[in-house]
């Protein structure tokens, strides 16, 4: 029964019924990236170059001739389609690295997670204890990962202060954000330094949550958002499963798991990527708050997922996860739930991180 529930439920990318032209799919390269060995299958023989000569022509011609374009969709899909899907995602995250700022940050990143893998982390914790942690969970949080659990254990272990906001698990985006932020605002009147961390659908929530606050008082004491892998336009996938024959299947899946009460209809057009990257806006968060956009970089094998022709977790297409003016740091060879990684040892490397840097510019 779980699985079949986990197979009607799992949000899978569906971006397009275009498939890539067949690539001969290599052994595993044995590269370099972000300065730093990287091990990994790719799916043709430019992908394997990028990661083990970065200075040949081709490679560096490919950078060259797209030097000046602003990093879109369809740029990546035009390289996706000229070459291969790990291709565009391969050039996405080094376009992403060769930015300062998100040079620094993705350092920094992958040394600390190197050290503190080997130690003991509720030890680790004591640059915490001027901050409040909130957490924003995912969609159906109460059933998966996206509740935060490992995380609040290892904060409640270290006398960290934390909690999470009990969002409407199969609620509406706007409603969610609406209770999102009345809480941020009660939170405000007694924590004077807090730091929020979303996933997923939690974090356009969170978004739009920030949007709303309009005091001043209460902007003030948050100091900074992680906001992992969230689907700030919405989830391809919410499309894909909001066609009669394919919602029919999942209304037999939410009925035998026990759940037949969601108001299906209506969640999948709140999730719509059409209807919301029609939509969106630039999402504008307040400048006091430091922004973090954690994402992963997942380099799809065709056998796995030939639907997917963009840089994409497998519920949202990259580009698509990152706040506008946010810094950026990358987890490879993941997809959207982060499986097969410690997430505890990655929330503690970035909450280092923008300690680090408020403390540097005094936003305290």
């Amino acid at each position: 029964m779980n699985n079949f529930k986990k197979l009607l439920l799992s949000v899978a990318c569906v971006l397009t019924s275009t498939v890539c032209a067949a690539q001969t799919e290599l052994s595993v390269v044995e590269g370099s990236l972000f300065g730093r060995p990287f091990s990994t299958q790719v799916d043709n023989e430019f992908a394997a170059t990028m990661l083990t000569n970065r200075e040949d022509s081709s490679v560096v011609n490919l950078f060259a001739s797209h030097q000046n374009d602003e990093l879109t969709d369809e740029l990546l899909k035009n390289i996706t389609k000229e070459y291969s899907l790990n291709v565009a995602t391969l050039f996405l995250v080094e376009r992403l690295y060769q930015q300062e700022r998100n040079r620094r940050l993705q350092d920094f990143y992958l040394s600390t997670i190197d050290t503190l893998a080997a130690s003991r982390l509720e030890q680790q914790l004591s640059f915490l204890q001027d901050f409040y942690i909130v957490f924003v969970p995912a969609f159906n949080y109460e059933s998966n990962a996206g509740n935060f659990w490992e995380q609040r254990e290892l904060l409640e272990a270290a006398k960290i202060s934390q909690e999470i906001i009990k969002t409407q698990q199969w609620g509406l985006v706007e409603e969610n954000a609406e209770l999102i932020a009345k809480q941020l605002q009660e939170i405000s009147k007694s924590h004077r330094n807090v730091i929020v961390i979303s996933v997923s659908k939690g974090g356009l929530e969170t978004a739009l949550a920030l949007e709303k606050i309009s005091d001043a008082e209460t902007l003030s004491t948050i100091k900074a958002w992680i906001n992992v892998s969230g689907i700030l336009k919405g989830s391809p996938a919410a499309d894909y499963w909001n066609i009669p024959k394919k919602k029919f299947w999942l209304r037999c899946g939410l009925f035998f798991s026990g759940t037949w009460g969601v108001p299906l209809n209506q969640l999948l057009n709140d999730l719509s990527y059409k209807r919301r990257k029609q939509e969106a806006h630039t999402i504008a968060i307040p400048r006091n708050i430091y922004t973090i956009n954690f994402i992963t970089g997942k380099l799809w094998q065709k056998k796995d997922r030939s639907d997917i022709v963009i840089p994409s977790d497998g519920y949202s297409p990259l580009l698509d996860e990152l706040v506008t003016d946010g810094d950026v740091a990358i987890e490879m060879n993941a997809d959207h739930t982060f499986k097969g990684v410690n997430l505890n040892v990655r929330m503690v490397a970035l909450l280092r991180y923008i300690v680090n840097e408020i403390m540097n510019n005094e936003y305290l």
